[in-house]
């Protein structure tokens, strides 16, 4: 049998090993390829001569005459170097392989029946490798495509006919499983029985990743194009990942001779710039215009390869090993062991450890065969990795790396996940440190989306006042817990168009309810523009504006922006409960209140319903609103001097103070500091030391209690 490994994160042993040569698998959707698409061929061609791969899994082959086609057209030109295994008798779609054999030899094939399409297997081993490499068998797979319960358990039951098919061999049985296995996401059992139980996903050494996202683009295979080019191919441009190359675990922790390569897994054409566009749309960082083009015009798919390392039958340098990777914990002592090493014609006469990753350790005899270091405190999911340098008694040397994951889920806040100092590129925007795990999170509810089916809500760390917030992405039939509910989240912290959020939850935990969150006082400058941390910061917080006026009225979008001395934000009613106001162009509130939300590039605030607008905390007395006003300065624009008028009615206040600032909002000059004398004062454009100010935007603001007015002026020279 063999041993099933089962921890949260996987991440891959590297080989920088002189005595080893390398293999490159291909796993390639060749689009309803048969010996009549010889239009595409060409294109295959170019795609095969840049990857130069040794073996290659091809899914949607026709009929023979498609891999027939492809061995005299693209693989055997020039020469006879490439053979291909015998294809599956199942009626359309076949999956099928072709490796070259100047380098390999076929020994057996074999193929598994399942509800859909068959997977045929193929057992090579290496002809230049020594005696000490293992054979491996190579599976390929068509899994069942769509979106959808039925077929999620179809591609389930697929997946369970090739784990049954493994646990019969021994343990030292090695394979590789690659092909389209149509995934829509880790949840999917398919995915979980094959990663969990019986492979590794060398594409996903940092958790669970999410189709249609930008942040996972990265991954995604499937589409090339978002045009129909009349062969049948998908379009809609780059957003899912399809296409997979798994390793059994002897390739990444076990066997010294036989090793994935590190950094090798790369899906071709990917550079991470075409989310939702073509592979042709603008230019291409990751391969050359030409070999895009024909990655373009060959499929809809892209390739997908990985490399393997072996030991080679005339190697003399040692064979460095340094152990299994590791799952450990907070204060345990963790053994390093470099055992498994050798030298095929001497003896090793050095070790030497050295930590290349993760906070600083001590490591425990580190010129020895065994080491070993204690895991020191951490405060979220980290990977330690350790290099092993061995040299034999000729003075060669090889390296091999080992990693130490200390996997951390809970005791986080909102704040714990959302503060970072990486202001991130392109669509991200101050993205989580989190990004990609799947964590427990605390915090109290302050908005709950008035939707039956997608009731979205926002919670927030009740004693931070900034990096407090986050939004909460939920599925469909999701019971969303109440405004003021303290409660724990279990999810996956994922980036969307530039928005930190937990989606995929697992049902919250309420721990109290009633629980109150007070909004911060925030200008209008501070929750709007584009990425900046000053705006980032209250990202998904509960947050309040004072003194403001509506400034553009209600757009298409149903948005309306207002301003107060610093600037203006948009109002959004994505989660107000009740009629949305559609204010007209100058009326003013006292306070509006809301979430901050952030999405394609621009903030806004989100009210929640009426109790939200004009609030009563900045006001002093029922009557002020409407007795208290700062009129119009005149003349405006002006030079030398403006008159700035404010009415009093019948407030009885014992304290003012007039301002002016200037655009930055540094205080210029004071004007009124007490009861005033009279309703009108004078500004002489000078500053509070007689000096004349430049010409500009300047702002009288008005203080009395907690209400402040402003107002604009222009100086002109």
């Amino acid at each position: 049998m063999f041993r099933i490994k089962k921890i949260l994160i996987f991440i891959i042993l590297s080989s920088s090993i002189y005595s080893q040569d390398t293999l490159t698998i291909m796993t390639y959707n060749v689009l309803h390829f048969s010996g009549n698409t010889t239009g595409r061929v060409l294109s295959i061609k170019k795609v095969m001569d840049y990857a130069q791969p040794d073996i290659v899994i091809f899914e949607e082959l026709e009929h023979q005459s498609g891999i027939d086609l492809l061995l005299s057209d693209v693989f055997n030109v020039d020469s006879t170097a490439f053979a291909a295994g015998t294809l599956p008798s199942s009626q359309w779609m076949k999956t099928g392989m072709i490796y070259r054999k100047s380098k390999l030899d076929l020994s057996e094939d074999v193929v598994i029946s399942t509800v859909l399409r068959s997977i045929p297997g193929y057992t090579l081993s290496i002809k230049n490798a020594h005696s000490n490499v293992n054979p491996f068998t190579v599976f390929g797979a068509h899994l069942k495509a769509s979106d959808g319960t039925s077929e999620s358990e179809q591609r389930w039951e697929e997946a369970k006919e090739l784990y049954k098919y493994v646990a019969q061999k021994d343990q030292n049985y090695h394979y590789i499983f690659g092909g389209d296995f149509n995934l829509y996401g880790t949840d999917e059992p398919a995915y979980k029985l094959l990663t969990d139980s019986m492979t590794v996903d060398l594409d996903d050494v940092v958790g669970h990743w999410v189709r249609k996202e930008s942040a996972h683009v990265t991954k995604y295979t499937q589409s090339t194009r978002t045009d129909h080019l009349g062969d049948g191919g998908s379009t809609g441009g780059l957003d899912d990942r399809f296409d997979f190359i798994l390793f059994s675990e002897h390739f990444t922790s076990s066997d010294p001779d036989l090793k994935y390569v590190e950094g090798s897994y790369t899906v071709i054409g990917n550079d991470g710039n075409h989310f939702d566009k073509a592979l042709i749309d603008g230019g291409n960082s990751a391969v050359p215009d030409s070999i895009a083009e024909a990655i373009y015009l060959a499929s809809d798919h892209y390739p997908v390869v990985a490399k393997i390392a072996y030991t080679t039958k005339s190697s003399t340098s040692p064979v460095a090993h340094a152990g299994g990777d590791v799952v450990s914990a907070i204060g345990e002592t963790v053994s390093l062991d470099g055992s498994q090493s050798y030298d095929p014609n001497g003896s090793i006469v050095s070790y030497v450890w050295a930590q290349t990753s993760g906070p600083d350790v001590n490591i425990n005899n580190a010129t020895t065969e065994k080491a070993d270091f204690v895991v020191p405190e951490v405060n979220r999911t980290t990977v330690f990795t350790f290099q092993l340098t061995v040299t034999d008694n000729d003075g060669e040397w090889a390296k091999d790396f080992v990693n130490v994951t200390v996997p951390i889920i809970g005791g986080y806040s909102p704040y714990d996940i959302q503060f970072t100092e990486n202001q991130g590129t392109g669509e991200n925007c101050y993205p989580s440190e989190f990004e990609g795990q799947n964590v427990e999170v605390t915090g109290v509810v302050t908005a709950v989306r008035p939707d039956q089916e997608y009731p979205n809500f926002f919670f927030q760390d009740p004693y931070r006042t900034e990096w407090a917030g986050m939004f909460v992405y939920i599925n469909k039939g999701y019971n969303a817990p109440a405004v003021g509910d303290l409660v724990k989240l279990k999810g996956d912290i994922s980036e969307y168009f530039g928005m930190t959020e937990i989606k995929n939850l697992a049902p919250a935990e309420i721990l109290s309810s009633n629980n109150i969150v007070e909004p911060i006082t925030v200008t209008a400058a501070s929750i709007s523009g584009d990425c900046r941390v000053w705006v980032e910061k209250y990202e998904g917080m509960l947050v309040r504006l004072v003194n403001v006026d509506v400034t553009q009225s209600t757009n298409e979008n149903g948005q309306w922006f207002v301003s107060d001395w610093t600037g203006s934000a948009m109002m959004d009613g994505y989660m107000f409960d009740g009629d949305w106001p559609q204010p007209e162009y100058g009326t003013h509130f006292i306070s509006i209140t809301g979430v901050l939300h952030y999405s394609y590039g621009t903030y806004k605030l989100m009210p929640r319903n009426s109790g939200d607008f004009n609030d009563p905390v900045t006001a002093v007395g029922d009557e002020l609103p409407d007795k208290f006003k700062l009129l119009t300065n005149y003349p405006n624009p002006f030079n030398p001097s403006t008159t700035i008028e404010f009415s009093l009615g019948d407030a009885l206040l014992p304290h003012l103070q007039l301002d002016i600032l200037d655009i930055n909002g540094r205080l210029v000059a004071t004007l009124v500091h007490g009861i005033p004398n009279s309703n009108k004062v004078v500004w002489y454009g000078k500053n509070d030391e007689g000096e004349p100010m430049p010409a500009g935007i300047y702002f009288a603001r008005l203080e009395a209690g907690e209400t402040i007015l402003t107002q604009k002026m222009i100086l002109l020279k």
